[in-house]
Order: structure tokens, then C-alpha cells, then sequence
């Protein structure tokens, strides 16, 4: 197999190889058979979405239940936290009760329950069945220590088997560049999300891609609760400036999976529907719904301000005066793990309170004395180090710094376009 998975590497695959190897490796264990479990056919259109990474990455928290207010179906696997990327499991995990662990037929099951409006609650987000794509947990392992890791078309096959497993009607993809991904430059994101477009597309699943940028966390929290709390402030109109960038993230890429669902017609069309659907209070009660489903206490929901607070807790202050130029989402994510907020193994558990909470971000103007960000941790020895290494990762200007596009290019298999940034506005 390590002969082989070096072949590929050196040799690469066609399209229909890796198709071929990501379907081979669906069939290596189960798989969601809609309609086996949904006989009545009343889980519409199933539309999901992958993220391929990053520091902040919270936008799963809104946008499945945002999504879902639409009538169309989320049946969404996510995964835990490893090293500087944060998970979305964990996050959820953060809210007492929380179930994420479902058989498959119970996983349709929950998607079927009825909410408190009496219509299936449609949004699920579970972790991926043990005996899901077994063959891909294998070939990991051995691609981890033969330098394979970062062959295109084993990234493909690895990424697409999960996602393919669930059977989706379509599929949005969220592939990201920059210094807190796993993808250096634009130019690799974009290979990556071709590859990962036509192996959907010749799976049968229709298949669409956002490149966005992580040079920076996205919105204006790192850590599990701090993040669930920020979405649900986005749900509950009360969001700050600083959670923009999120927004705009969660409100295109919702967009597009409203147009692939067949909800609107154009990707403004959807963004803007999908903007509608967080002001009027009908993602927050999806999401509502989809905790007290999953068995989670709902009362932080309602009142997240009465969630139990990190033990140790320190400001970090601005040393001058100055425009914020950067913020290095990688060693902020580090930090994280430092803190407890994430881990360094799969064995590791996490504390769901320790985080990072920026009260400035780039392109702002900062005095010296102005706090930057909050950390926050039951770590009381690693409180000052992280502090320093929170500091250490703002970069400041003397002028005024332009800020680069978010969302760069969108990707289908007829091609590339470059974002048009307007649909935003």
C-alpha cells in the first residue's frame, strides 16, 4: 500500500482514477441510504457543506440551521479539533447535553423529528460513524508517515469519501489559502477544489466551490463556546463589525446552497434570502431546535451570558500606536491549543470555555493602551506566555492597510470565476 501511495503521489491520477479510488473507498464501509430510512420522501433536497480548514472556522453553526429554514435538507458530518484548526463537533460539544454520536438510521431519524413548528427539523450535525470510510483512516495513517499527505489526489479521495458517504444531492465546498490553512497560495486551493469538484461531479453529486482567504481567524473569537456564542449573537442580531468577515463567508456560501437547492435563482438572490432568514429570527429558532434535538441545554442558547466562565483570564494590550496590518491566524491558532482550546492529539480532550475573544481586527486604527483581545483559559500557568504569543501575532503599519478580498474565486466544472465582491454589499 506505501509503494502505491507513493505512485500516486509521483504520478498523480486522472479524474476518473480518483473518482474511482474515492468511491472504492465509500465502499469499504457504510454509507447513508436515504431511502431506506425515508420513506416518505420528506428530506427535500440534501445539500451540504465542506470546509477545507481553518482558525475561527465557525460558519457550520449558522449556516446548517440558516440553510434548513429554507426546507431544505443539512445532513452534515463534521469532525473534532487536531493541532491549529479548530473543529465543529467540539464547539457543539462545548453546549451541555449535546449528542453528536448517531447510527445512521438514527441520524435520519433526527433529521425526520418534528420541531416546535411541527415540520421535520432537516439540520443535523453529527461526527462521521466509526465505520465510515475505514479504508481512508488506514490510508492515512500510512500517507502521515510516507510524505504523501499532500498529494492532490489523495487529499481529494480523502476529503470527497466522507462527504460522498452521506449521499447529498449537491455539495458546497469552502477551500481555503493562506497562512492558517493547509494550503499556502491561491493557486493550490484552486487545484484543489477542481479535483474536488469533478470527482462530486462524476460521483453524481453536483458539486460547487468559494476560495477564501485564512490569514487571519475568521470573526472575532477562537475557542469552542466563544465561538458557539458569537453565532448565536450573529443569529440574534446582536453581532458586532468584528464578525463580518464570518458573516460574509456564511451568507455566500448559504447562498449557494439555496441556488443548488433550488431556493433561488442566482447566488444574490440566495445571499440575500439567506440574510433575511438570520433578521428575522429564523436561523436562531433552527438552531434552537436543533440543540434541544441533539439533547443540548437550550438555557445557553436563551442566556449564553450565564455560561460557566474560564478560571484565568488576562487582556492583551496594544504597545502602540498604529493600523493593524495582520493578525497570523496560524500561531493563533497554535495559541489556542496551548490554552486548552484545542489539542495536540486525538486522545486529548479540550476546555470548551478556554479561547480568545479579538476586540480588534485588521485595517482598524488602535492607540497604545487599547486592548487587542481577551484570553481566556483554565491554564493559569500558560496565561502570560499565551498572552505574549497572542501580541506577537499582530503586526502593525503606520498607514492605513487596504484589506484583500475575503472570497477570491468561485469554481464549477465549467470553470473559474473571480468573486464578484458586490453580491456582498
Amino acid at each position: 500500500m506505501t509503494a502505491w501511495l507513493m505512485a500516486i503521489c509521483l504520478n498523480g491520477m486522472t479524474d476518473e482514477e480518483t473518482a474511482t479510488l474515492t468511491e472504492a473507498m465509500i465502499k469499504s464501509g457504510v454509507e447513508m441510504d436515504w431511502q431506506l430510512y425515508d420513506n416518505n420522501k420528506k428530506l427535500s433536497h440534501k445539500v451540504d457543506k465542506h470546509s477545507t480548514g481553518g482558525v475561527g472556522d465557525k460558519v457550520s453553526l449558522i449556516l446548517a440551521p440558516l440553510v434548513a429554514s429554507f426546507g431544505l435538507t443539512v445532513p452534515m458530518m463534521a469532525g473534532r479539533g487536531l493541532g491549529h484548526t479548530g473543529g465543529t463537533i467540539d464547539k457543539l460539544e462545548s453546549i451541555s447535553g449535546f449528542r453528536t454520536q448517531y447510527s445512521a438510521k438514527e441520524f435520519a431519524q433526527l433529521l425526520l423529528s418534528e420541531g416546535d413548528d411541527g415540520s421535520p427539523l432537516k439540520a443535523a450535525i453529527v461526527s462521521p460513524s466509526t465505520n465510515m470510510c475505514p479504508a481512508d483512516k488506514r490510508m492515512y495513517a500510512l500517507r502521515d508517515v510516507t510524505s504523501t499527505v499532500q498529494s492532490l489526489p489523495l487529499q481529494t479521495s480523502s476529503i470527497m469519501s466522507k462527504k460522498i458517504a452521506e449521499r447529498p444531492d449537491s455539495l458546497v465546498l469552502d477551500v481555503k489559502f493562506g497562512n492558517g490553512s493547509f494550503n499556502d497560495n491561491v493557486e493550490e486551493s484552486l487545484e484543489l477544489a477542481k479535483r474536488m469538484i469533478q470527482t462530486g461531479e462524476l460521483c453524481g453529486i453536483k458539486t460547487t466551490a468559494l476560495i477564501t482567504r485564512m490569514d487571519e481567524p475568521l470573526g472575532c473569537t477562537v475557542g469552542n463556546w466563544l465561538e458557539v456564542k458569537e453565532c448565536i449573537d450573529i443569529m440574534a442580531c446582536n453581532e458586532s463589525d468584528l464578525s463580518k468577515d464570518l458573516i460574509d463567508v456564511t451568507l455566500a456560501l448559504s447562498g449557494q446552497m439555496l441556488v443548488q437547492g433550488g431556493k433561488a435563482d442566482t447566488l444574490k438572490q440566495g445571499i440575500t434570502m439567506a440574510r433575511a432568514n438570520i433578521l428575522n429570527g429564523k436561523a436562531l429558532n433552527k438552531f434552537r431546535q436543533m440543540v434541544t434535538a441533539q439533547g443540548g441545554d437550550v438555557s445557553f442558547i436563551d442566556s449564553p451570558e450565564k455560561y460557566p466562565q474560564a478560571k484565568h483570564y488576562s487582556k492583551v494590550i496594544s504597545p502602540q500606536q498604529g493600523y493593524i496590518e495582520s493578525i497570523d491566524s496560524m500561531e493563533i491558532g497554535l495559541t489556542g491549543v496551548l490554552i486548552g482550546a484545542g489539542r495536540k492529539s486525538v486522545e486529548e480532550s479540550v476546555d470548551f470555555s478556554a479561547g480568545i475573544l479579538f476586540k480588534k481586527k485588521s485595517g482598524m486604527f488602535v492607540n497604545e493602551g487599547d486592548v487587542l483581545a481577551e484570553v481566556f483559559t483554565g491554564r493559569g500557568d500558560v496565561l502570560d506566555n499565551a498572552v505574549q504569543r497572542v501580541l506577537d501575532a499582530f503586526s502593525f503599519s503606520d498607514k492605513a492597510v487596504d484589506m484583500p478580498s475575503l472570497i477570491t474565486n468561485f469554481v464549477t466544472k465549467d470553470g473559474v470565476e473571480d468573486f464578484d465582491q458586490s453580491l456582498l454589499v
